[in-house]
């Protein structure tokens, strides 16, 4: 198949000067771009000109773009691979081959526009999947194209122009105190390490696979801190240590509580392992069941095991909640985001104020009346310039 005539302006700027404007697309805003080139001669050979010019622009059309949309994909998948966990590799990999490279990863890089992702994003809805998963998509294609930027194969990012489904704002259930505590103690009748999991799930703000994570090194005890700088994943069966989801260590504060309950898991662990006749390894797992404290616990295992001690004692939750709670409770405690993110581990305090933005508000309601009362003292309502008789009443 013929290439496609390229649009060609030839303008007289003086006496035998010419300029040579040749159309080569458009660029990732969706403006046209030009190639440009002076030349002197005659009309004749100004023509000429135009004629070469068209030939090397073809040649460089050929040869020298930077590639397709998979190529980059493939290529920004090699390089991330170094900083993030497997779990997110597994994730990203599925999604670029079973989502974007069959959708436009034929495209050329620098012919992708914003209408290229908005088409799949509406056929990848009309296919059934939710917005918050093409959003997923989303974010993958634009991180990948970001990079491309930065290293030069492309002028900007088109994605930052593309429309992904917006998602309506959710949100965060957390279970109340006295449910808490319910399924510690329901969990400490038959299984002393997920009442210990539920426990510091609750009082640290951690992600399960952070919890997993956990050895007693982890604990200071002189400065009542637990360090959370490594998570669990499970790929394939086999588990693996990697950083937290941030890249960020943390150090979480305890009390004198949850000092006495880490005391008493780390006495029934020891128990357990004379009990079955084995000597613990140097740093054992906080969450293990194994008798030497080698082998972690699995997340899937803790969330099964919460999931049915909840189900027992008629809560509707889910482990993740746990973490809900940490957040809420410490909100309405007075505590201030820059604290509450920091203890969840949110590389970003605009997530803590998204997600638990209902915490907040309650807060605001709380700010509310303690500036009223220090600006309208005990009075209880407002007089009518009517009379006591005439109380004023609310718009409608």
């Amino acid at each position: 198949m013929a290439a496609k005539a390229k649009p060609v302006n030839l303008v007289e700027l003086g006496k035998d000067h010419w300029r040579i404007r040749v159309y080569v697309g458009r660029g990732a805003d969706g403006r046209p771009k030009w190639a440009s080139k002076n030349v002197r001669g005659t009309l004749k050979e100004a023509k000429a000109a135009v004629a070469a010019f068209k030939t090397d622009l073809d040649r460089q059309d050929a040869t020298s773009h930077p590639g397709s949309v998979a190529d980059l994909l493939d290529r920004w998948l090699d390089d991330i691979g170094v900083t993030r966990s497997v779990y997110t590799m597994r994730e990203h990999r599925r999604t670029v081959e079973k989502t974007l490279k069959p959708a436009i990863g034929a495209v050329r890089l620098d012919k992708l526009t914003p209408l290229h992702m908005d088409d799949m994003y509406r056929d990848l809805l009309g296919r059934g999947l939710s917005p918050a998963s093409v959003r997923r998509v989303h974010s993958v294609l634009s991180a990948a194209l970001n990079r491309g930027a930065k290293w030069g194969l492309l002028r900007a990012n088109p994605a930052l122009l593309a429309s992904p489904p917006g998602l309506a704002r959710s949100t965060a259930y957390a279970p109340a105190a006295g449910d808490v505590q319910r399924l510690v103690q329901a969990a400490e009748e038959a299984d002393p390490v997920l009442a210990a999991a539920i426990a510091l799930g609750a009082v640290t703000g951690a992600r399960r696979g952070e919890l997993c994570a956990l050895r007693w090194s982890d604990v200071d005890w002189e400065r009542r801190r637990v360090r959370i700088e490594r998570s669990l994943t499970v790929v394939q069966r086999s588990w693996r240590l990697g950083p937290t989801k941030t890249h960020q260590r943390r150090d979480v504060a305890i009390d004198e509580a949850a000092e006495a309950f880490l005391l008493q898991r780390r006495q029934h662990q020891d128990h357990y392992a004379k009990e079955v006749g084995v000597a613990m390894v140097a740093d054992p797992f906080v969450l293990s069941r194994s008798g030497d404290g080698s082998t972690p616990c699995l997340p899937d295992g803790i969330t099964g095991g919460y999931s049915r001690v909840a189900n027992r004692l008629g809560i509707k939750s889910h482990f993740h909640e746990l973490r809900h709670f940490a957040a809420t409770a410490a909100i309405a405690g007075g505590m201030d985001v820059r604290t509450v993110a920091g203890r969840l581990g949110h590389a970003d305090r605009s997530v803590t104020l998204r997600v638990y933005a209902h915490a907040m508000e309650q807060r605001d309601r709380e700010l509310a009346g303690l500036l009223g009362s220090a600006v309208f003292g005990a009075r209880h309502g407002l007089r009518s310039p009517g009379g006591p008789d005439d109380p004023i009443k609310r718009p409608c």
